[in-house]
């Protein structure tokens, strides 16, 4: 198994209270998040349905940590791939700094090729995030 690592840092002009409560609505998660068809909030865990490679895949996430406005922590529980990620928030002058790391286990030969294109993805991700609570 290969450890695959994203991590990005994103200045947002919101403060870390809009952004957490945006970032932990999963009603939400469709508008920003590529491929994401439906996220719903079940038994106080996610249950989302994306489409990937031309699959539809549905994962179940749990909630690990969440400390408002500033830690909100999901695992995914019956993934293919198994991840955590990781959003910690911090008020700066002009707003929020999101600091995201998202890690996962891949088997080794697709490591390499699918931490390229999750880091891709997840910038492109937050930073139509970041369009939305700055408009």
């Amino acid at each position: 198994m290969g450890q695959v690592r994203a991590e990005l840092t994103i200045e947002i002009a919101r403060t870390p209270d809009d952004v957490f409560s945006y970032l932990t609505d999963v009603s939400n998660v469709p508008a920003w998040q590529a491929g994401v068809k439906s996220s719903t909030l079940r038994d106080g865990r996610i249950e989302e349905s994306r489409s990937l490679f031309g699959h539809e895949i549905h994962t179940t996430l749990e909630i690990v940590e969440r400390h408002e406005p500033h830690l909100f922590t999901l695992r995914a529980l019956d993934s293919p791939v198994p991840f955590t990620v990781c959003h910690e928030l911090e008020p700066t002058e002009g707003g929020t700094r999101l600091k995201v790391t998202a890690e996962g286990d891949v088997p080794g030969f697709a490591a390499g090729l699918l931490q390229r294109r999750a880091e891709k993805q997840f910038r492109k991700d937050f930073e139509r995030l970041k369009k939305i609570l700055e408009s």
